[in-house]
Formats: C-alpha cells, sequence, structure tokens
C-alpha cells in the first residue's frame, strides 16, 4: 500500500489546463479527497495525520490551480476553487467521494459540498475554517500571525509563522508545532515550497471575497441548510487565524443536520497536527460510522 511519503505525482489536463495530483492508500472503498490550508501545497500535510487515513481508505490530494505543480491561476474566489475540485473529480470518473478541508481548505469544501452535482459529496469534514460572512461570523482581532503566514519566506520565518498561527504558546503545543513542521518537510523528496508570496496574494482575495457582506450570495453562509450530509466540524480550543468561535457557528447552523463538533484542548489553527493520531482516528469513525445517513433532500 502506497503511502503519503511513496506516492507518485501524477497529472490531469482538465479545460486545458494541467493538475499534478496523488491517490495512495487503500485501493477500495469511498476515496476521500483532501484540501489544504492557505500557501500550502500536497507537500504540506502532515504523514502522523494522513497515514492512518490511508490505511482506512483511497487518498486523494491535488493541487489547485496555480498551486504546486499545477497550471493556471488561482482562482479569486472559493467557488472558483471549489469548480476546479469538482471538474477534477468528474474527470477521474469518481461517483462518490467523501471531503476535508483545513483552513481556506475548508471554505472551498463548503463550496464544493454546495455546488457539486447531488449526491458526489457523501460526508464533509470542516477543520479550522469558516463559513462566508454572516451574523456571527467573528474575525480575528490579531493579525499578526497572518502577517506572518502571508510573507514568510525563509524555512526559519516559515517555521516562525507556523508555530505563532497553528499552534498555542503552551509549552506542549509549541513543541507538537516544531515536531509537526520537521514531519512535514522531511517526508517527501524534491518537494516543492510554499505558494510564493506573490502568488497567494490571490488566495487572500478570494478569502477577502469570501468575506464581503455584498458578496454574501456567492458564499456559504446563507446556504448551509442545503447540505444534506453528514458533518463532521471539529479545530482546536483557540484558533487565532480563523477563531474557534466559527466552528460553533458552523454546527449551529447546521444542527438540524447529522453534524458534529470536535474541539481540542490547549491547541489552535493546527490542532489537526497537534492531535493527529487522535484526529486521525475521530475521522476515520465519522466516516465509517454505519449509523449517519443523509437527511432526506428538501421538498
Amino acid at each position: 500500500m502506497s503511502t503519503y511519503e511513496t506516492a507518485k505525482d501524477q497529472f490531469i489536463t482538465i479545460k486545458n489546463t494541467k493538475y499534478a495530483y496523488r491517490r495512495f492508500g487503500r485501493t477500495a472503498g469511498i476515496p476521500l479527497f483532501l484540501h489544504i490550508h492557505f500557501r500550502g501545497t500536497m507537500d504540506h500535510w502532515d504523514p502522523t495525520f494522513i497515514n492512518p487515513l490511508a490505511q482506512a481508505r483511497p487518498i486523494i490530494l491535488l493541487d489547485n490551480a496555480g498551486i504546486g505543480r499545477s497550471e493556471g491561476q488561482i482562482p479569486l474566489t472559493f467557488a472558483g476553487w471549489a469548480e476546479v475540485v469538482i471538474d477534477f473529480l468528474t474527470a477521474l470518473g469518481l461517483q462518490q467521494v467523501d471531503v476535508l478541508g483545513f483552513s481556506m481548505g475548508g471554505c472551498t469544501a463548503q463550496m464544493i459540498a454546495l455546488n457539486a452535482p447531488q449526491g458526489l459529496v457523501r460526508r464533509l469534514i470542516l477543520a479550522g475554517t469558516i463559513s462566508s460572512e454572516g451574523e456571527g461570523v467573528a474575525h480575528t482581532s490579531d493579525m499578526g500571525p497572518y502577517d506572518k503566514l502571508r510573507s514568510a519566506r525563509t524555512k526559519e520565518e516559515q517555521l516562525e509563522a507556523f508555530l505563532c498561527s497553528f499552534f498555542g504558546p503552551s509549552e506542549r503545543s509549541q513543541t507538537a508545532g516544531r515536531d509537526s513542521f520537521e514531519r512535514i518537510h522531511n517526508a517527501r523528496p524534491d518537494r516543492v515550497d510554499y505558494v510564493t508570496i506573490e502568488a497567494c496574494k490571490r488566495q487572500s482575495t478570494a478569502y477577502q471575497n469570501f468575506q464581503t457582506p455584498q458578496k454574501v450570495d456567492e458564499g456559504s453562509y446563507n446556504r448551509l441548510h442545503e447540505l444534506r450530509m453528514p458533518v463532521l466540524i471539529a479545530n482546536g480550543s483557540d484558533d487565532v487565524l480563523l477563531p474557534t468561535s466559527n466552528s460553533y457557528l458552523l454546527w449551529q447552523k447546521m444542527s438540524s443536520t447529522n453534524a458534529q463538533l470536535h474541539l481540542y484542548p490547549d491547541s489552535g489553527h493546527g490542532f489537526l497536527y497537534q492531535f493527529a493520531a487522535q484526529f486521525s482516528k475521530v475521522v476515520n469513525d465519522f466516516l465509517d460510522d454505519e449509523d449517519l445517513s443523509p437527511l432526506p433532500s428538501r421538498l
């Protein structure tokens, strides 16, 4: 069985644009598609989190348009990011997938679930993320961690940004962050760097468009009630990038569905790496739970 470390790069051309992707893990079962965070590529997942998932199911990763090894330009909306993913999954001939989105990838995951053909997304996992603008949505009052993420160039700057934005101030959380950073950066040979500072401006614009009140009809907030599949929402206890209260708000907005909320102590945005073993088990249990079923479509 291939792992995160050994999975081969593959390429597919869709609408005259070549995309890079990887498939690994088990060969049978419903695939789990994962979408990465701001400035991340396929080379920025923590193997301690992702390999236990691969032991239980097929895994699919994609460098979205303009990211990593993929061609094209980064779309300026998360609906545009989602369109790339939907076209990609359709081109692979997949009838059904589970979707996990982390951070900005979670914004994209919401739009994938909302805009994909009915039945394509079986279950949805939203990790350390936020809905589009709406009543109750909370924005960070400290832009320092984001600014460090946005502007980091060297490995030392990237580590500093990773620790202050993804992990809490405690010694336990900071140690977990350093360990995770080393795992990520040592997992694969010939890895690509984070999205460039110049290119990530388009990612920031996509987020700004997602949080613009005048574009509320293009976002997820007013459409979350449309989601009928089971949803798992998770975060750390103190997310300084996308405040943890937004995860609770997502759960409240989907409380009439089969939505679950999991919060992890003494952790932040990168809880899924700090608690990699625990959260990967929660994800696997959620995806394997035969008692969870979609709610009937509304008339």
